[in-house]
C-alpha cells in the first residue's frame, strides 16, 4: 500500500512539473518541510557568500549544475572567469548550453574512476538523480541510463587556477573530491559541498569526508550559517542528526 502511494505521489509531482507548477511545489515544500526550509536559508547564504568571495576573474567549477541556479551567481560575480560546469542529464545539459554560452559545459559526471556508469535518472524528481539510486523502490519514477564519468585530475592539470568549486551530486561528493585531490591540494579553493544521508549509499562516512577535506586538503569546514570550523566530532554529529547538509570549506 505504501509503495503504491509513493508511486502515485511521484506521478503527481511529475505531472505538476510538466504543467509548469514546479516552482509552486517548491514553495510549498519550503513552507512545510524542515529540510526544505533549511535548504532555502542555505541558498540565501550561499548567494551572499559568492558575492563576497568571487573576484571578476575567479575561475570556478560547478559539479552537478542542474538548472544553473548557482552557476548563474558564479557568472554574475565572476564574468571574466573561466568556468566549467558538469551536468550528466541530457535535457538539463541542453538547457544549460542555451543559458550559459560562456561556460565550458560537460555532459558527464565526476568521480574517482573514469568510464561509463549506470545512472539513476529520477524523472519525477530530477534533483535526486545520481550514480546510485537514493530513493526507495516505487517512491519515484526512475529511468536507468548510462553516463560518462570523468576524473578531475585527469582532465585538468594541478596548475589550472581554481578559486571555487561547488559539488552537489546526491551523495557522490567524496568520489569527486578524491578524483580531484591533486588539483584541489594545489589550489585550495573555496569548496562548497553537500554532505548528507545520501552519502551512505556510497559507503562514505563523516570520518572519511572530514579527513579528506580537513586533513588531506587542509581546508577548514563551516556550515553556511558560518558556524565552525567543525571538529571531527561536531561534523560527525551533524551528519548523524541531519541538521546541516550544506558546507563550505576554505583555508
Amino acid at each position: 500500500m505504501q509503495e503504491q502511494m509513493n508511486r502515485q505521489l511521484g506521478q503527481l509531482r511529475q505531472t505538476a512539473v510538466e504543467l509548469g507548477l514546479g516552482p509552486a511545489l517548491k514553495m510549498v515544500r519550503r513552507t512545510v518541510l524542515p529540510s526544505a526550509r533549511r535548504n532555502a536559508v542555505d541558498d540565501q547564504h550561499l548567494a551572499l557568500l559568492l558575492s563576497f568571495v568571487l573576484q571578476e576573474d575567479s575561475n570556478c567549477i560547478d559539479v552537478g549544475a542542474h538548472r544553473g541556479d548557482v552557476l548563474k551567481s558564479i557568472v554574475l560575480h565572476a564574468p571574466r572567469g573561466e568556468h566549467i560546469a558538469y551536468e550528466p542529464l541530457p535535457h538539463l545539459f541542453e538547457y544549460l548550453c542555451l543559458e550559459f554560452p560562456t561556460v565550458t559545459l560537460k555532459q558527464a559526471a565526476l568521480g574517482e574512476k573514469a568510464g561509463v556508469s549506470p545512472f539513476a535518472y529520477v524523472r519525477s524528481r530530477p534533483a535526486y538523480s545520481g550514480l546510485r539510486q537514493r530513493t526507495p523502490d516505487g517512491a519515484e519514477e526512475i529511468e536507468a541510463i548510462e553516463v560518462v564519468v570523468e576524473v578531475l585530475d585527469e582532465v585538468l592539470p594541478p596548475d589550472h587556477r581554481l578559486d571555487l568549486i561547488k559539488i552537489d551530486v546526491e551523495g557522490a561528493e567524496y568520489g569527486v573530491l578524491k578524483g580531484g585531490e591533486k588539483l584541489l591540494a594545489a589550489n585550495r579553493p573555496y569548496l562548497i559541498f553537500e554532505f548528507g544521508v545520501a552519502a551512505r549509499k556510497y559507503g562514505t562516512t563523516a570520518e572519511d569526508m572530514y579527513r579528506l577535506v580537513d586533513g588531506d586538503l587542509g581546508l577548514r569546514i563551516f556550515d553556511l550559517d558560518g558556524t565552525g570550523p567543525y571538529t571531527l566530532g561536531t561534523f560527525r554529529r551533524t551528519f548523524e542528526n541531519g541538521s546541516r547538509f550544506n558546507f563550505v570549506a576554505h583555508i
